[in-house]
């Protein structure tokens, strides 16, 4: 374990410094940042003050959540370089992407081929800047299922493409544990929560489980950030006590 922190789309309705101080509150280490709503690609300056306030309230920046779908052309992604720069002055050594706007078992050989080369060509612009790209194990993309992530993993073949991990909540307990087994050396952050379908629970009431997954995920090639991804009910209130819990799965 590296950090314990939150992801900051969590709450999409409060501010970057409403933000910081939740997770200061709840004894949060790290926030990954989205692009969507609270560090915009393009407008660095920002992002360079959001992380001097985050650094000086003790919060390192885990990553750069830029919802960029590689290899979609018309998905009205920003510019990557617009991302890198804002990434930049986050001083984020991560970008999250998704990989693409279908699922893997959706896309035709040419549709493929264009996400690869994508994928390629932020790889190599992030690597200028010593940064990862980090896929995140996401439905209705190519890392919906862990063989098709290795599989996106080996056709890329870039040394700094990794990724992010979480259950799946449409999944099995065994497919998941075998998820964390079989991607835990890619894997550089975690997102948290207990969700079962569509349903959101407490994170307290999944302690046996998450530590299964815990197990399986440390002491792999990266340290990992655990990172809290939205309350049961969506309120900041209740961060505290899904922080605790958080907390609870590294204790004996």
């Amino acid at each position: 374990m590296k950090h314990l922190g939150l992801v900051s789309v969590s709450f999409r309705q409060l501010t970057p410094e409403e933000v910081i101080l939740c997770a200061q509150d709840a004894g949060l280490r790290a926030i990954e940042w989205g692009a969507d709503i609270h560090c915009k690609p393009g407008d660095a300056a920002a992002a360079a003050a959001v992380y001097e306030r985050a650094a000086a309230s003790g919060l390192d920046c885990a990553a750069y959540g830029s919802y960029y779908r590689v290899g979609a052309a018309d998905a009205g992604n920003a510019a990557f370089e617009d991302i890198l720069d804002t990434a930049d002055a986050l001083k984020a050594g991560i970008i999250r992407v998704w990989a693409y706007n279908k699922g893997s078992a959706e896309v035709d050989a040419a549709e493929y081929a264009g996400v690869v080369a994508d994928m390629k060509r932020i790889c190599a612009m992030a690597a200028e800047r010593s940064m990862k790209i980090s896929l995140e194990c996401h439905n209705n993309t190519l890392t919906d299922d862990y063989n098709s992530a290795l599989r996106l993993l080996d056709a890329v073949s870039a040394e700094n493409l990794t990724m992010y991990w979480q259950p799946n909540q449409f999944k099995s307990d065994e497919y998941n544990r075998q998820s964390a087994k079989e991607l835990r050396d890619y894997v550089t952050n975690v997102h948290v929560f207990n969700w079962k379908g569509k349903e959101k629970y407490p994170l307290a009431g999944a302690m046996d489980l998450w530590k299964s997954y815990i197990a399986l995920l440390e002491g792999a090639r990266y340290e990992h950030d655990y990172l809290l991804e939205f309350m049961p009910n969506g309120t900041p209130q209740e961060l505290t006590s899904e922080a605790q819990a958080l907390k609870g799965f590294f204790l004996s």
